[in-house]
């Protein structure tokens, strides 16, 4: 597995993201977009899941360095074209799509602003 790294569709509802608060611990629903990062448990290699939209700029920047393209990504073979699409360009801006951000890591929706703005 290159990289350390997985994406695929969540195979059940159990797994919980393990992104950023507020996110941390809510569920990742059945059939969502999910990114794994390779963790060792008890001495076995297990992947500590999160929402696709719960990647952060310096994990996407951490997965740039240990691969040397995207499509290299363990299981992006095996996604819809639309979510390889979407991938490819978080790793062109750095940075996840708003739209992929799920409503559990309470990002501010479109048209609200941020404090100091």
């Amino acid at each position: 597995k290159k990289g350390g790294y997985r994406v695929e569709y969540a195979s059940s509802g159990r797994s919980k993201c393990k992104g950023p608060k507020p996110c941390t611990g809510t569920d990742i629903p059945k059939g969502s977009l999910r990114l794994g990062s390779l963790v060792e448990i008890r001495g076995m290699p297990n992947y500590s899941w999160r929402h696709w939209g719960c990647a952060s700029s310096k994990l996407l920047s951490n997965m740039k360095e240990r691969l040397d393209d995207v499509e290299e990504l363990d299981g992006f073979d095996e996604l819809r074209d639309e979510d390889k699409d979407r991938i490819r360009r978080a790793f062109e801006e750095g940075k996840v799509a708003d739209a992929d951000v799920p409503p559990s890591a309470g990002k501010p929706a479109a048209g609200d602003t941020a404090e100091g703005e």
